[in-house]
């Protein structure tokens, strides 16, 4: 397994590249010390390790070469940031600039912008400055009915800007993977020549964009946006609520031009053709079909390097040998990555290995082990006949499946039983859809009225797919959401894979030695379930959560019989989604009700990316919806998911089971104050609340002496009145506030007012938890200071 071995060197010296501020002389010193060093150390202990054979000695030194190899080659990649010509100098200026540059790649259509990849030629500060040679890439957005075509050169206007990098998406990771370290926001685009790009590239994108014009010609929607999806890889036409549908099901790679759609593909053309000829010209019949579907998408760098796996596959399958199929996929990575050293970051590489690696290893073995159960039952020929559909519709999915699922999980944090289900029901009408779409498409390309003619071929396989998954995804089999996963079980999970399918016979002699503790093991993690669903039962109390969420606010109240309630939902999605993660039961993690009481982004910004995963029955709103454009896009996605909202008004009292209430003590644009009370414990929450509010409320004497008291605003001192606060008179304040806040939070003369108090800090204390039985009440905090 040498080439093996090399290649993942390799791999491993373009991720230790990444992460090591090493330059180029110290990767070749380091490298060539380390391989003088080990040389000579093999060298010398060559009559020690007399019966290691002389190929692991020069596998060892290709092993530590590749290493060395691959992190120069990742360098070499880089572009030189200390250049006065290069883009990212330029980037974060007050002022908007001018770029003179090239059209790279297809633009990429979305619904409000249109994305161009453009190569930087020349920049110009104002129109009286001459223009300055320029060098790298930039992403242009442009609005989207700019009329733009790959390999023209244009002038784009705008302001400069280095891509953000927020908790839960790095833009600017993502944009760097794909060699581009800035990008222009709101472009004005005038196109000054055409034709500048590849004449090769530029007939393909040409073809491309009439092939897309033809669909939607041929087909109505929603069957023809999903098949500019498959045939063409242009995802912008496909509603939302049918791309939720498929993202719900785990069949996203349907729609897109993915290493696991087409490594699948490529095993149905290959059997297809395989059936109608002798395996050798199916197998060359289905390269031929694989690579004109790579041209008529657009053969882009995704694709290709899909393609070139899928490929692998039928090749794999040809040799019918595990450890050839295994050294072919291994030559064919690393000369990618020769290519592109940014590979290894690529989902699409990683999808496309994982499920090469899936098919090459686990197709054929899990046929015949089908075949040897169905021959139990049935005569041989009847059980070959049952085992081809099965294989092909089943157990090949099922492979290639098993090893894309922790990729999946790694990069989109959920995971569906649905998948399962969902993929074998629609992979068998793929290949159909495939054929019989892209012959339509390609007599329509030829003569408009012959493509017509074959379209409604198609569109029954089409239909099908969509209904099926839309079906799939209303079932009540909700995606598990399992938060940010560490590589390590990433690693730990395929290491343990490999490991059962080459050492399987070795692991059978060890498991009378493994079988006390791995019952010992498994009885623990039934324990620590079946422990974890009983602390998250109703205990008769009413709990009440100030979560640690940083500079913002958000609450998690459990009713004394069950009810669960959360109000706002602070600024980061994974903080939010770990904390709820904790608390709901494991199997259970739905919401009563969320409460918004306060529409400013600090506040509610976590809820967006959470409401999907812990669906509420219903949202109650308080304040204005446009306040800020979080609070927007959260209506939106309120909107998407068909989630009820209601607003709340002032003197509306929200009644739970067990008497806890929650009565609207005030409303505005900025939020609403609110009053939790469950027998005689009282707790206050001023979101949004002024000096008129307070006022309304006479300073707090119409409220009364309360338990709990959350100081508003994070801390603000002008927010918090000491007559508020008296009049109050709270057993316990509660301030929820970041560590270290940006904006200097709390404020001091504050906190020495309330020396008096007993103050309870998240920034100090980390996430405090209140329980009632509506008596007294007991405090727990996740952390003393």
């Amino acid at each position: 397994m040498p080439i093996i071995w090399t290649t993942i060197s390799f791999a491993a010296g373009l991720i230790a590249a990444d992460s090591l501020s090493w330059n180029n002389l110290v990767w070749i010193l380091v490298g060539l010390i380390f391989s003088l060093f080990s040389g000579i150390t093999l060298w010398f202990t060559r009559k020690r390790i007399s019966d290691l054979p002389s190929l692991s000695w020069g596998l060892i030194l290709a092993v530590i070469l590749a290493f060395f190899l691959g992190g120069i080659r990742y360098h070499i990649s880089l572009p030189d940031y200390q250049d006065p010509a290069y883009i990212l100098n330029y980037a974060g200026r007050s002022v908007p600039v001018q770029i003179t540059g090239v059209v790279v790649d297809y633009p990429d259509q979305r619904d409000q912008i249109v994305n161009l990849q453009i190569k930087a030629e020349s920049i110009q500060g104002k129109k009286e400055e001459p223009p300055i040679p320029l060098k790298g890439l930039l992403l242009a957005k442009a609005p989207v009915e700019t009329r733009v075509s790959y390999g023209d050169r244009v002038l784009v206007v705008g302001f400069l800007k280095v891509p953000p990098e927020d908790e839960d998406f790095n833009y600017r990771e993502y944009l760097f993977r794909q060699s581009i370290d800035v990008y222009l926001t709101r472009a004005e685009v005038v196109v000054l020549e055409t034709g500048q790009g590849s004449v090769f590239l530029g007939a393909i994108y040409r073809l491309k964009t009439k092939a897309l014009k033809n669909i939607y010609r041929l087909w109505p929607d929603p069957e023809a946006s999903l098949l500019a999806g498959i045939l063409l890889g242009v995802e912008s036409g496909i509603s939302e609520s049918v791309q939720k549908a498929f993202r719900d099901t785990g069949t996203t790679h349907i729609i897109a031009i993915s290493g696991f759609n087409i490594t699948i593909v490529a095993g149905f053309f290959s059997r297809f053709f395989s059936r109608i000829m002798n395996p050798r010209k199916g197998a060359f019949a289905a390269l031929a079909g694989i690579s004109i579907y790579t041209i008529l998408v657009g053969a882009d760098a995704a694709v290709v390097r899909a393609a070139v796996m899928g490929g692998l596959s039928i090749f794999a399958q040809q040799i019918g040998r595990r450890q050839h199929g295994l050294n072919a996929a291994a030559l064919a990575s690393l000369v990618m990555m020769l290519f592109n050293p940014q590979l290894p970051w690529d989902v699409s590489f990683q999808l496309s290995l994982s499920a090469t690696l899936g098919l090459v290893l686990y197709a054929d073995p899990l046929s015949a082990w089908f075949l040897r159960l169905c021959s139990r039952f049935f005569p041989l020929e009847v059980a070959q006949r049952i085992t081809q559909p099965v294989s092909e519709f089943v157990l090949f999915t099922f492979a290639a499946q098993l090893t894309t699922l922790p990729v999946m999980i790694y990069h989109f944090h959920s995971f569906s039983l649905t998948t399962f289900l969902a993929n074998p029901a629609i992979l068998p009408v793929q290949p159909p859809i495939m054929v019989l779409g892209g012959l339509a498409l390609i007599l329509a390309l030829a003569w408009f009225p012959l493509g017509k003619l074959a379209g409604p071929l198609a569109y029954p396989f089409v239909l099908f797919t969509i209904r099926v998954v839309e079906w799939f995804s209303r079932l009540p089999i909700k995606a598990a959401y399992l938060g940010q996963v560490d590589i390590i079980w990433i690693i730990l999970f395929y290491a343990i894979l490999l490991l059962v399918t080459f050492y399987f016979p070795l692991l059978l002699q060890l498991r009378r030695y493994l079988t006390p503790s791995l019952a010992a093991s498994s009885l623990a993690l039934l324990a620590l379930i079946v422990w974890r669903i009983i602390f998250s039962t109703p205990d008769g109390k009413m709990h009440f959560y100030l979560l640690d969420v940083g500079t913002g606010s958000a609450i998690y109240l459990k009713s004394p019989s069950g009810d669960r309630v959360l109000i706002n939902g602070g600024p980061s999605t994974k903080l939010l989604s770990d904390h709820l993660g904790r608390k709901l039961p494991p199997f259970k993690r739905d919401l009563d009700l969320v409460l918004v009481l306060s529409p400013q982004a600090q506040d509610l910004d976590a809820l967006t990316g959470n409401l999907p995963r812990f669906v509420p029955e219903k949202v109650v709103w308080l304040g204005d919806p446009s306040l800020c454009w979080e609070s927007e896009n959260l209506r939106f996605s309120l909107d998407e998911d068909r989630i009820p909202l209601m607003f709340g008004e002032e003197g509306q009292t929200l009644i739970f089971r067990d008497s806890m209430r929650i009565h609207i003590l005030s409303a505005s644009s900025r939020g609403g104050t609110v009053l939790v009370e469950y027998g005689d414990f009282r707790a206050v929450l001023p979101y949004g609340i002024t000096n008129e509010i307070r006022a309304g409320l006479h300073d707090g004497r119409d409220i009364g002496e309360v338990s709990v008291l959350l100081l508003a605003d994070n801390g603000y001192q002008s927010s918090n009145p000491s007559v508020w606060i008296d009049n109050l008179h709270p057993q316990l304040i509660l301030l929820s506030v970041g560590i270290k806040d940006s904006q200097g939070l709390p404020n001091r003369g504050l906190i020495d007012r309330l020396a008096g108090y007993s103050l309870l800090r998240t920034d100090q204390h980390g996430t405090i938890h209140l329980s009632t039985n509506g008596e007294k009440f007991w405090i727990r905090v996740e952390r003393l200071d």
